[in-house]
């Protein structure tokens, strides 16, 4: 061989040479599809959130070393996407209208009206079991509208969207995120102090105790915002943390419906 070319072990000891990372709107569109937080994300590389917010941005160069790490999770990211489904996104967001034409005369007693307005979902507040979530996927490949798929688990058809997205069958249900979570146009720069003020343990590691409270807190039937204040955490990051630990609760149904996502 030619004394020009490294040897094996001349070129393993060099190292992995800086990786080529993705245009900065194909890292955030792997991470969403992959259904990952950037608190997820930032924790995975052993940085800050609002470092890796930064980093995602194209706006933080890192060493050779993180910047690998970074890329070979978004290449990870990449291979493993399911990609043989393509849902109908129209036919999903806006499911159609099947009700039956209105008789001429009355036939439903006058009374029974605010009955069936009070009616809520059967499993509202409930724990989805891995058979509720098989049973999600099969019928909603099949073709079974998500109205339809709500009414037979007893879900919101909010909270239906939701777990079909992080099921990664559909792309983010933002038609389904709370107005006040919207973005401005200009995103108004802050720092972890600044947070804290508000929430005291935001970006705070969760310890193990900390989420065996949460978990009976939620149990016990208290709601997201009362948990939040509680724990000094914002309501994206208790509900992100309810979502991860399976708790059970009426602040599981908000929190599928608020998108588990915050710190």
């Amino acid at each position: 061989m030619d004394s020009h070319f490294p040897s094996q072990d001349h070129l393993l000891s060099r190292g992995p040479r800086p990786q080529q990372l993705p245009p900065p709107a194909e890292r955030r569109r792997l991470r969403e599809l992959w259904g990952a937080t950037l608190e997820e994300v930032a924790d995975a590389l052993n940085a800050e959130p609002e470092t890796m917010a930064e980093w995602e941005a194209g706006r933080h160069n890192a060493d050779t070393a993180d910047t690998y790490a970074y890329a070979c999770l978004l290449n990870a990211f990449r291979e493993q996407l399911p990609t043989a489904h393509e849902p109908d996104w129209a036919a999903l967001r806006n499911p159609p209208a099947t009700a039956p034409p209105a008789p001429a005369a009355p036939v439903i007693p006058a009374q029974a009206a605010p009955d069936r307005a009070e009616d809520k979902p059967a499993r509202r507040g409930a724990r989805w079991t891995w058979e509720e979530k098989d049973c999600l996927r099969t019928e909603f490949l099949a073709g079974t509208p998500v109205q339809q798929l709500a009414e037979s688990l007893g879900r919101s058809e909010k909270a239906v969207r939701w777990v079909l997205y992080h099921l990664r069958l559909i792309p983010f249900p933002t038609d389904d995120v709370p107005a006040p979570r919207a973005k401005p146009a200009k995103p108004k720069a802050y720092t972890v102090e600044e947070k804290r003020k508000v929430h005291p343990n935001a970006y705070e590691p969760w310890s193990t105790e900390d989420e065996q409270r949460l978990a009976e807190r939620c149990a016990q039937g208290a709601s997201l915002a009362e948990l939040s204040q509680e724990f000094g955490r914002n309501h994206g990051g208790i509900a992100s943390r309810l979502i991860k630990i399976n708790a059970e609760g009426p602040a599981v149904e908000e929190a599928w419906e608020y998108g588990g996502e915050g710190h």
